[in-house]
């Protein structure tokens, strides 16, 4: 068996020490005996560290490797570490295309408190959560609020941005998907009432520009979602869901070529994009129909 470096020192010095003592024994006379001390035997580190599981490390393969995210987080999850591992799991399953499932996990893990660690097994008492957990939680909701729109269930969509509202109800990014999903469900004053004042950063505002045009147009009112639209392309030419929403309210208006001019930029700009497929869905309704308002 090989002997390791550090033991090979022990014994050495040892050798030495014993070395000296007979030599003064044999100058001096009888020398007390020495009592080795024990080495202990080096221990094996733990397979799996526990700070070798992270958020940040189980989604950053999510768009590449989503399968491999899965695998990882349901490892994670395997060694009872927090809520965090069935976060991960459930944005890897909605990346693999189990869309609702994932929607359905997110939804109940922002209704889960306690972030990241959760209740402990057994404990009876309940999770009181702070500042930094209600934020999380929030998060999560506005996670399950995207699924459940990606899985076009606006109903669930809308349950889960409200209920992330209750936990922080200033969250720009959950008033703005809550706009958007009254805007779906045809309730524009609400998404109005929602997105005013508008958010303060500019990428934010935009959005609540492009979503609130979206509930101007939904009432009638097409000068103000024009102006709207018009703000939101002013900070950005190319943005594809203020073209997509500009080609609606042309169109509302009878403008069909202007419509046409919008609609195509859009699946030039992105050709991949959502906004690119509804574009394309209006075009050929308009090619069908071309004097339909």
């Amino acid at each position: 068996m090989a002997v390791g470096p550090a033991v090979l020192g022990v014994a050495l010095l040892l050798a030495v020490a014993l070395a000296c003592r007979c030599a003064w024994a044999t100058a001096d006379g009888p020398a007390a005996p020495v009592e080795t001390p024990p080495v202990a035997p080096p221990q094996a580190a733990p397979a799996t560290a526990p700070e070798d599981w992270s958020f940040s490390r189980c989604t950053a393969t999510l768009a590449d490797d989503p399968d491999g995210a899965r695998d990882y987080a349901e490892d994670w999850r395997a060694h009872g570490v927090g809520l965090e591992a069935g976060q991960c799991a459930a944005l890897a399953q909605m990346e693999v295309g189990d869309v609702a499932t994932a929607a359905a996990a997110l939804d109940r893990l922002a209704r889960t408190p306690g972030w990241p660690a959760g209740m402990a097994p057994g404990a009876r008492v309940p999770v009181e959560d702070t500042p930094q957990s209600l934020r999380r939680r929030a998060t999560v909701a506005e996670e399950a609020a995207r699924a459940w729109q990606a899985d076009d269930s606006p109903k669930q969509a809308m349950d889960s941005a409200t209920y992330g509202l209750t936990l922080a109800p200033g969250d720009t990014a959950l008033r703005l998907v809550y706009a958007r999903v009254a805007v779906e469900l045809g309730q524009p004053r609400q998404a109005i009432d929602m997105l005013t004042p508008l958010p303060a950063t500019p990428a934010a505002r935009d959005e609540a520009l492009v979503a609130r045009a979206g509930a101007w147009r939904q009432l009638g009112r097409i000068d103000q979602g024009m102006a709207d639209i018009d703000a939101a392309l002013k900070d950005m030419p190319h943005n594809g869901p203020a073209l997509l929403e500009r080609g609606i309210l042309h169109q509302r208006e009878g403008q069909m070529e202007a419509a046409r001019a919008d609609w195509q930029e859009v699946v030039a700009l992105a050709p991949d994009s959502d906004e690119a497929d509804l574009a394309r869905q209006d075009l050929s309704l308009l090619e069908t129909d071309p004097e339909a308002p």
